[in-house]
């Protein structure tokens, strides 16, 4: 990230909140010490670059590098008060350590974790979601710096898609401490939007993300497909679905995406040849923290929260997701959001 920052302005550069997002992403997942390590690793690239550049001249640019130099460790600060006033110690992991496997004739398999409450499992919701985001700016990032190696001009829909990414963070960084049920579910106001434009778009970066690994494909039956809904909770939703179908599809298959209409309502179907699930496991994928057995056996990182979330995003939308899988085979999701009233006729 500090690379990219010196290829892209510097202390001025755009990019500069990924920064800032590294830390809170430290501090959430590794615990507070290694939010610490972090911050001071930044701060000091951070001073780095500025020696580099120089510095401005007059007060006012000296208080513009000095307020970019502090604020990563004004938002350890902050977490670090956070954490105090919720009566956390600031050492402690961001998890808990895994206890010893029950003696239970399960040779050795973990037991599920049950499901947190309260507003730090919320946090973790937004946290989850934001990893489809870093994927991406890690991919345009490194885009536009083999561009500037190349000593060539970035490409335009590049930095349109990395802004895009940016700003999605940015929405979902937007907790304000609220409880997990107000997070998940925090409504803004509906908007009409075109899903086959919002699917194809998605499709394309997950594409250029994981082309050298699985074939993507995105199939509308419509040029357009406008529906009513929270923008940004719909499209949490399908990176959520897509995020499972890409982690859990082995190299050299395929993830496909349908859209079209019926009736009243959008659907969309995203297939995958991944590990699949059975059919007690399919009674279970939409509770909060569940892994089926091929998801776990994989070796995947996840949380199991990828399901759960979406199907809590979509309904207050009027939507709804169903699920059918066969093991070794792959799954079909579903999802269907109401079609505009306009465009019913």
């Amino acid at each position: 990230m500090l690379v990219a920052l010196g290829l892209t302005g510097g202390l001025r550069s755009e990019l500069y909140p990924l920064l800032l997002v590294d830390v809170a992403l430290a501090h959430g997942f590794l615990g507070p010490p290694a939010a610490r390590f972090l911050a001071v690793a930044t701060l000091i690239g951070l001073g780095g670059l500025s020696a580099a550049a120089g510095m401005p001249d007059g007060p006012p640019g000296w208080l513009a590098v000095a307020l970019r130099l502090l604020w990563p460790a004004a938002l350890l600060g902050a977490m670090e008060l956070w954490t105090a006033a919720r009566g956390g110690h600031a050492d402690e992991p961001a998890e808990p350590v895994d206890a010893p496997a029950p003696l239970d004739g399960t040779r050795g398999e973990k037991a599920e974790p049950e499901p947190t409450a309260g507003p730090r499992h919320g946090l973790q919701e937004i946290l989850h979601d934001l990893r489809s985001p870093l994927t991406v700016i890690r991919l345009y990032a490194e885009l536009l710096a083999d561009h500037a190696r190349k000593g060539e001009p970035p490409v335009a829909e590049h930095v349109q898609n990395l802004r895009a990414e940016v700003e999605l963070m940015e929405s979902l960084l937007d907790v304000d401490g609220e409880s997990r049920a107000a997070v998940r579910l925090r409504r803004r106001r509906r908007e009409r939007f075109d899903l086959v434009k919002l699917l194809g778009s998605l499709a394309s970066t997950y594409r250029l993300a994981h082309d050298e690994r699985l074939r993507i494909e995105f199939i509308a039956e419509s040029p357009e497909l406008p529906v009513l809904a929270d923008s940004l909770a719909v499209q949490r939703a399908f990176r959520n679905v897509l995020d499972n179908a890409v982690k859990y599809t082995p190299a050299g298959g395929q993830v496909r995406i349908r859209a079209g209409r019926s009736g009243s309502q959008a659907f969309v179907v995203i297939s995958d040849t991944g590990v699949g699930m059975s059919a007690g496991e399919q009674q279970r994928a939409f509770e909060f923290s569940f892994r089926g057995q091929a998801a776990r056996a994989s070796g995947a990182a996840g949380s199991g929260l990828g399901l759960g979330l979406t199907r809590d995003l979509l309904e207050p939308q009027g939507g709804r997701i169903t699920l059918a899988s066969e093991p070794g085979r792959g799954s079909d999701v579903t999802i269907h959001l109401p079609v505009a009233r306009e465009a019913r006729s």
